[in-house]
């Protein structure tokens, strides 16, 4: 039914992003596909396999980011990496909090901002939430996926009393992922089957 989450096989998961990243969009365009560790992480492979094949460029690059990883590739260009390994081997936290919240937020706006660029798909958020930034950084893709730009958002986790938990396999890392990136009623929210 339209407007409720879709529990859907990858394959049709993977079909249905393959129309959304196709297809003409002017209002916010946030896409989530949520599920446990075990079955997310070979969707991850295969979404990611197919953009890096140009599967979902019909209207323009689709760009697939490993935000643990890109975040410190990002960080060695902006020549802030080792400022950011001084932040944590002296347990400045609140100061490598703002710097990778800096960090992310230009790597996402420099991304999606990219004329050729219609789109990302995000995953491996655990460093953003490790450093408790998460609940207000992540919601940056809310912002930029407009005018025709659209962002993916892959999330480790479950749905319980109609809030998506990240990390939801482990109690003590369990965080609420932001609701307004759900776009719930906009039929964009997939969770993995079985």
């Amino acid at each position: 039914m339209e407007g409720e989450i879709q529990t859907l096989p990858a394959n049709e998961i993977l079909q249905r992003l393959a129309t959304l990243f196709a297809i003409s969009a002017h209002d916010r365009h946030v896409y989530c596909v949520f599920g446990p560790y075990a079955r997310l992480a070979p969707f991850q492979a295969r979404l990611r396999e197919q953009v890096r094949a140009g599967s979902f460029n019909r209207l323009g690059t689709v760009e697939y980011l490993s935000i643990n990883r890109t975040i410190f590739e990002h960080l060695k260009q902006k020549g802030q990496y080792e400022r950011a390994g001084a932040l944590a081997d002296n347990h400045h936290d609140e100061q490598l909090r703002r710097l990778l919240s800096e960090t992310f937020r230009d790597l996402i706006t420099s991304q999606i901002e990219r004329p050729d660029v219609v789109g990302l798909v995000l995953s491996d958020f655990e460093l953003l939430y490790a450093y408790d930034i998460g609940n207000n950084d992540i919601s940056l893709v809310r912002q930029v996926a407009i005018n025709g730009k659209r962002v993916c958002l892959l999330v480790p986790g479950a749905m319980r009393d109609g809030r998506l938990w990240i990390f939801d396999e482990d109690p003590q890392a369990r965080r609420e992922f932001p609701d307004p990136l759900i776009f719930r009623h906009s039929g964009w929210v997939f969770e993995l089957a079985d």
